[in-house]
């Protein structure tokens, strides 16, 4: 439920109310909806407050700048669906954010979709030139990862339905964004290559470290008892056993 900017209830009575035509308006209709989405888990009453709307406005008005950012002809889009990119942290931030919108929103977990969203606009960002190239991922020079630029839009068409639509069609694609398929993620590229392994001493948490996502537990051991942190709770007692668990934490009994 949204409440007002003062925490209460809107009602004509406290004078409260926000007009959603007034803000349709003036920022969009989809920078509405995306705040209303993002405004905290959908099952929580939150108190509205007009600014987050202009965040999403401005997080709309970027990805309207990455396509800009595309090989422009007499002033109209004029690229085929696919932008070659040298970073393979894109690669694979691109479908773990594909994963990670898809569950979300099943789990009408909105608010979360959309950071992840965000988060993987940001990155593309940094891109230097997100260029046309007709070519397919078996013929993409080794070490260069094809992506398909339409993704985002796919990803975004659920939360932003009307900007969607309109790029996807200056992008010439003929059928509606909502007539295509689903994107799908490589489960290959989810895997995340570094953890934060949480250390803790009799149950309790003592310590975080950065570590390899195939950490052993020999490593794991050898990482939580050489911590300065963990020290203080092991030091001069006898370790009697450990507990790990694969890419989530080591647990020291003593």
């Amino acid at each position: 439920m949204v409440l007002a900017e003062d925490g209460r209830k809107m009602s004509k009575s406290f004078g409260n109310v926000v007009n959603p035509d007034d803000i349709i308006e003036k920022y969009g209709a989809d920078s509405l909806r995306l705040y209303e989405m993002f405004m905290g888990p959908f099952e929580q009453a939150i108190a509205w407050n007009e600014k987050g709307v202009v965040g999403m406005r401005r997080f709309l008005d970027k990805v309207w700048k990455l396509f800009e950012k595309t090989e422009i002809q007499n002033s109209k889009f004029k690229i085929d669906s696919k932008f070659k990119i040298q970073n393979s942290k894109l690669e694979k931030l691109t479908h773990q954010t594909i994963k990670k919108v898809s569950e979300d929103i099943e789990n009408f977990k909105f608010n979360t979709a959309i950071s992840s969203l965000m988060i993987l606009v940001n990155e593309m960002e940094k891109q230097e030139q997100l260029s046309p190239k007709d070519a397919s991922a078996s013929s993409a020079p080794t070490g260069q990862a094809i992506i398909n630029n339409q993704l985002l839009l796919k990803l975004l068409s659920p939360f932003a339905p009307h900007i969607s639509e309109e790029i996807w069609e200056m992008l010439g694609n003929k059928k509606s964004i909502f007539e295509e398929k689903w994107p799908e993620y490589d489960k290959k590229l989810i895997k995340q290559d570094k953890i934060n392994l949480i250390i803790q001493v009799n149950g309790k948490v003592r310590d975080k470290i950065e570590a390899e996502a195939n950490i052993s537990e020999s490593e794991a051991k050898k990482f939580a008892l050489s911590s300065e942190k963990v020290l203080k709770y092991t030091e001069g007692k006898t370790v009697k056993k450990t507990i790990f668990i694969s890419g989530k934490l080591i647990n020291i009994v003593c």
